[in-house]
């Protein structure tokens, strides 16, 4: 069962516009004259960008950093902590970029900036693709600024997120079953989200995110398209 507030906003995003970010990033790296020997990429929200960047800079040197901060979606777990630390020597002496995703409170690739600075390194700069008002740290490089804080879906965990929404907004709305209607009718009443936009972003994936909850036994369904939430 999720354990996520009642409301709070979220924003969709797509493939094709979270590429556009990593280039972004890219040509301000490059206008910066900055030439990194190596990325990290932050797991796992940064590593579709580690790799993008990566090809954009021609670089083929990509490792990665675990941080543990949220454990779901808008959830978090406390101070980041890192998991899995890197091999040692991996870094030394070289100069490095780290990238996440977004920079919430900014407490992530702050501590993923002092360890690898720990390690020995050459020149280590930050980037996110896109930056909260939130944040208390603000990296070298960030493809957007967001004014009003809202919880980014991002395509590599769309259905992860979804899950917790939904389960989410039924637990919330507290009725018998949902049909399709209903579930987006509470995802843009508690979370703001427009079906067209989610269409845009995502389409044709809410059977997709029920089917998977099924699966997982988080709903079931009761009659032809309704479902209910399980205890």
């Amino acid at each position: 069962m999720s354990d996520l507030p009642d409301d709070f906003n979220c924003t969709i995003t797509n493939w094709e516009y979270i590429y556009s970010l990593c280039r972004d990033v890219s040509d301000d790296v490059r206008q910066d004259e900055f030439e990194p020997d190596v990325i990290v990429a932050l797991a796992r929200g940064g590593w579709f960008a580690g790799r993008c960047i990566c090809d954009f800079l021609g670089l083929d040197d990509l490792t990665s950093l675990k941080m543990e901060h949220y454990v779901g979606t808008a959830e978090k777990s406390g101070e980041p902590t890192i998991r899995y630390p890197m091999p040692e020597g991996s870094v030394e002496g070289k100069d490095v970029l780290i990238i996440d995703d977004i920079a919430d409170t900014g407490g992530s690739i702050k501590r993923a900036q002092e360890y690898v600075e720990q390690r020995n390194a050459g020149t280590v700069r930050t980037a996110t693709l896109q930056l909260l008002q939130t944040s208390e740290f603000e990296p070298d490089y960030v493809g957007e600024q967001l004014e009003e804080w809202a919880w980014v879906v991002y395509p590599w965990n769309f259905i992860e997120d979804m899950v917790d929404l939904i389960s989410g907004v039924m637990e919330t709305a507290d009725e018998e079953s949902f049909a399709k209607a209903d579930i987006r009718h509470y995802l843009n009443e508690y979370h703001d989200v427009d079906r067209i936009e989610m269409e845009i972003a995502q389409p044709n994936r809410l059977t997709e995110v029920l089917t998977e909850m099924e699966r997982r036994d988080v709903v079931e369904m009761t009659a032809p398209g309704e479902w209910t939430l399980l205890e």
